[in-house]
């Protein structure tokens, strides 16, 4: 992931985010340091899901399911 500074951001707002538009995601850093994350909207949108209490409650429902043995993962299927 490409680092992009605050003032760089600043200065080229609309190239970046025709680039991050595109599919470029961007760690943005203050001082050098990381403070932030530019990513595309889809991007965004699936790690929104997968931190969703509800999408975790499931994944912690199927391994437990899976390790009593009343699941299969689906490349054992065939």
């Amino acid at each position: 992931m490409a680092e992009i500074g605050i003032r760089e951001l600043k200065s080229g707002a609309s190239r970046v985010i025709d680039e991050v538009s595109a599919g470029r995601s961007y760690v943005v850093t203050k001082r050098g340091r990381p403070a932030a994350v530019i990513v595309p909207l889809e991007e965004a949108e699936d790690l929104v899901l997968a931190n969703a209490e509800e999408s975790i409650t499931m994944r912690r429902r199927a391994r437990k399911a899976y390790r009593g043995g009343r699941s299969r993962l689906l490349g054992e299927i065939g």
